[in-house]
């Protein structure tokens, strides 16, 4: 049945699709199995549909099989006949178009395993679109490509705007960076001078504490750093593979220094050169390995 569905005056191959069979020297031999007596008895009972193959899979050799039909009257589209999934079921047939789209909810087409369903939804769902059907179908259109349009060339002046403003504020904070000091000092009024001069100060703040936490990091990742847990009045201190039981009397004084200022900072706070506390009993201390001193 596959080839006489094919050699029917009205089942022709798609333009690209005949291109690329060409180019790929493959031709169509025929329609898949559960398609094929759907598309046959539709286009034998419509003489003046046209069923465009759109789409194939693999057969034997160089030959290609029909897996997907847009149904044709008069150049506009019907509906599309095809192949869909249906869990256990594995390959259905799918019946689609706009009509039967908005009539469900868990897809946009009907599908089936019954050849006869499939053909009775077509018959009953395949036709030219009435007044009301077109001008919805010309408004989604217009929709698309009004919203699509916005949407392109905001992205495009988002585009330009982000490489204009990188420069400005390069060149702000490079050649640009006196003159926007001596702005500050001799022209802006005095609430926006403080405003900016605290934030630049922060600025050079939060960039030593990120400086620092970066350091913490690294040799903390590199077993670099010592780790010391405070356990019943005794130090464990880990450091690389290595640990220790220290208390008090033996603690290495540069670690009990280090100790002491965390202890006056909250949890989970970072001091230059010193390390973090993690909490009032872990301790991530950075030390110099080569020069670890015995307590005093």
């Amino acid at each position: 049945m596959s080839m006489n569905t094919l050699s029917l005056s009205n089942v022709v191959i798609g333009e690209e699709l005949q291109k690329s069979l060409d180019k790929e020297g493959m031709k169509m031999a025929s329609v898949y199995d559960i398609l094929d007596p759907v598309v046959s008895r539709l286009a034998t009972l419509n003489p003046l549909w046209t069923f465009v193959v759109v789409s194939s899979g693999h057969g034997s050799g160089n030959n290609r099989i029909a897996m997907g039909f847009s149904v044709k009257l008069d150049g506009e589209e019907l509906g599309q006949i095809g192949l869909s999934y249906m869990g256990n079921r594995g390959k259905v047939i799918s019946i689609s178009n706009d009509r039967i789209g908005k009539g469900r909810q868990r897809s946009d087409s009907y599908r089936t395993q019954d050849a006869d369903k499939a053909i009775l939804m077509a018959k009953k769902m395949f036709g030219k679109m009435n007044p009301s059907e077109r001008i919805q179908k010309a408004k989604d259109a217009a929709e698309r490509v009004v919203s699509r349009a916005s949407w392109n060339k905001e992205r495009e002046r988002t585009q330009h705007q982000s490489l204009v403003k990188n420069e400005m504020l390069a060149w702000a904070e490079t050649k640009g960076n006196a003159l926007f000091l001596e702005y500050l000092k001799v022209e802006a009024i005095p609430s926006l001078k403080h405003k900016v001069t605290v934030s630049m100060e922060k600025v050079e703040l939060l960039d030593t504490e990120m400086k620092t936490i970066e350091k913490v990091q690294e040799d903390f990742s590199n077993n670099k750093t010592a780790l010391i847990v405070k356990d019943l009045g005794k130090y464990l201190v880990k450091i690389g593979d290595k640990v220790d039981l220290y208390d008090d009397n033996t603690l290495p004084l540069d670690m009990r220094m280090k100790m002491g200022m965390l202890k006056l900072v909250e949890d989970e706070q970072y001091l230059t050169d010193v390390g973090c506390k993690v909490s009032s009993e872990i301790f991530v201390l950075l030390v110099d390995l080569t020069n670890v001193s015995e307590g005093v």
